[in-house]
């Protein structure tokens, strides 16, 4: 019986706060938002200690069946990624490290065979997206990713 194991690089404690390109400009995380949390938008490029994560498009999401339709007064949105390891180890991308706030509520995520969970090895990349349902009406549409286990630091892509 042979056993493999995969060993996943989260974040180094070691790595400076994780990057925005917009264009050719860099900005650090600290200069640019509050509470030590970077934003970013369509067309930006985030770069953390192992992983380059193109934010491509958002929108509303009407490919689902009746069987799956979202719940009266709300629906789905989604944010379509690309993800390239940049690290020297095996890099994970999980929908489940994405987190939907509308309106600063919690939001229920929700699930597509197109989603962007892969385990990249070191220059490798896939691209996908993560879905959320979200109110018809909310003003304010964030999605929160975690850049750095250590400290708690997060990418807030910004949907509305």
């Amino acid at each position: 019986v042979i056993f493999r194991f995969a060993a996943f690089s989260i974040g180094n404690r070691d790595d400076d706060s994780a990057t925005v390109s917009q264009g050719e400009n860099a900005t650090n995380t600290d200069s640019t938002t509050t509470n030590g949390n970077v934003t970013v938008n369509v067309g930006d490029v985030l770069k953390t200690s192992n992983l380059e994560i193109t934010y491509n498009e958002c929108g509303d999401y009407k490919g689902y069946s009746q069987y799956f339709a979202p719940k009266n007064g709300f629906k789905y949105i989604y944010i379509d990624l690309g993800a390239k390891n940049i690290g020297e180890s095996d890099a994970y991308i999980s929908v489940y490290e994405f987190k939907c706030y509308a309106d600063d509520v919690a939001m229920e995520a929700h699930y597509e065979e197109d989603d962007i969970s892969a385990t990249l090895s070191s220059g490798r990349s896939t691209s996908g997206r993560v879905y959320f349902e979200v109110p018809v009406d909310a003003k304010n549409i964030e999605i929160e990713y975690e850049t750095d286990f250590w400290d708690d630091q997060k990418a807030v892509f910004i949907v509305k």
